[in-house]
């Protein structure tokens, strides 16, 4: 299977190299999730390619950043996203192939930042993970939902002749937005390959799950961790916010205004807007 070359470029704030010697200088250069939030110049080439086996510990780690400590098995998860590698794609760093030919050892697992990936929850319903992820879903709309959007998922949930997909769209904070649009136009082509061959990728629900933050006590207004959803939210059936303070690692994230709290937007579409979704996304991040 060829691999998928979806090319964009990270720049950051240059800061000298001296300013960053020391080990502890080194260190708080990053998160708790491992997130670069220093701010020397880094440069690089990413690409999507289909997942494979050796991607497997990346891409848990990145389903770790979307659910946190949700009751959902995540290294089964990952397991299905490698077995339907024909859909989706994983965002990694080119490499030379000098320094391809230096790093033969090492099994790529550490170097997957992002995935971006649908995966039908119906017609894979009685495998243990996605049944959590039902569950979690049903939950969540209980305890945070309008009575409409409960009755809505319930519906979904419980119609194994309408298929729904769960979109997985996630990366570290430094990938910047424009990889998102190769990656969802090669998405699309591939679904549309594979209902071209009768496999179970034609929708008639999507479920996305967005990490959001509200910036203040009375905010109104969330801001989106990846710049491309938000203005696909206005093509939604429903959805919700859920305050996920008391799982993240850091409750609350600084900025000039004041503070950021953590929220989960769960969110519906029906599954013939997907393409109409992938234009909003690509006219977003477009420069």
């Amino acid at each position: 299977m060829s691999n998928k070359r979806n090319k964009d470029n990270v720049q950051q704030d240059s800061e000298s190299e001296e300013e960053h010697d020391s080990g502890s200088e080194k260190d708080s250069d990053f998160d708790s999730d491992g997130n670069y939030i220093g701010d020397k110049e880094l440069q690089a080439d990413f690409e999507g390619r289909n997942p494979e086996d050796c991607d497997f510990h990346g891409i848990k780690q990145l389903l770790r950043q979307l659910f946190l400590k949700s009751n959902v098995d995540l290294g089964a998860l990952a397991e299905i996203i490698i077995s339907q590698n024909y859909i989706g794609s994983v965002v990694k760093q080119c490499l030379d192939n000098e320094q391809g030919d230096d790093d033969d050892d090492d099994d790529g697992s550490d170097g997957v930042f992002g995935i971006t990936t649908i995966i039908n929850i119906t017609k894979r319903k009685d495998e243990k993970c996605i049944q959590q992820i039902r569950e979690l879903l049903t939950t969540l709309a209980e305890e945070n939902a309008i009575d409409s959007t409960k009755v809505l998922i319930k519906k979904i949930l419980s119609d194994d002749s309408s298929h729904v997909g769960l979109v997985i769209n996630e990366r570290i904070l430094n990938i910047p937005a424009a990889i998102s649009a190769p990656l969802f136009s090669s998405l699309q082509t591939e679904l549309e390959k594979a209902v071209k061959k009768n496999m179970p990728y034609t929708f008639q629900y999507l479920v996305w799950i967005c990490k959001t933050y509200s910036m203040g006590d009375q905010a109104t207004e969330m801001l989106y961790a990846n710049q491309e959803e938000q203005p696909i939210a206005n093509e939604a059936l429903c959805s919700f916010d859920v305050d996920v303070t008391e799982q993240a690692d850091l409750s609350q994230w600084d900025y000039e205004g004041g503070s950021m709290t953590p929220f989960r937007r769960v969110v519906i579409f029906e599954g013939s807007k997907f393409n109409n979704l992938v234009r909003l996304i690509k006219e977003e991040v477009s420069v």
